[in-house]
């Protein structure tokens, strides 16, 4: 799979500010039940053209999202073209996004055991985990 292809079909999410707590993970797009959502880059580590007419078919999402990000490369503006950097074995630009999905109780829609969504979720919708045993301890009972 290349860099755009890639970016197109298992970049589903963004990180930003949370109601829940701090910052969360974000869906960009709908998301189908039993996505594994955090699909890491298998391809070479390396930054990677994107041409602006391919960018302008993703979601408008994502595509500001990437804008945000990442620059053109040294022929700007010559070449107009973006430069996303992959790292292999990571998810998009995250080492590990996992760690800043929110906990949802019994609300969860990803599963901490088997990264998949566990039903459809809807474009900006929050995603959260199971985290179980794991559940941060409710600040009201901090002393």
């Amino acid at each position: 799979m290349n860099a755009f292809g890639y970016i197109e079909s298992k970049v589903l999410t963004r990180i930003k500010p949370s109601k829940i707590e701090g910052v969360g993970v974000f869906a960009i797009r709908d998301i189908p039940s039993s996505v594994l959502i955090f699909e890491p880059w298998l391809g070479e580590t390396g930054a990677y053209p994107i041409k602006e007419e391919d960018l302008l078919t993703l979601p408008k999402e994502l595509y500001r999202h990437i804008k945000g990000i990442f620059l053109y490369g040294p022929d700007f503006p010559k070449n107009t073209d973006t430069y996303v950097h992959l790292v292999k074995g990571c998810h998009w630009v995250y080492t590990n996004p996992s760690c800043f999905v929110n906990s949802g109780g019994a609300a969860y829609n990803k599963d901490m055991n088997t990264g998949r969504v566990t039903r459809d979720i809807k474009a900006g919708e929050e995603i959260l985990s199971n985290y179980g045993k794991y559940e941060r301890i409710n600040k009201k009972y901090l002393l």
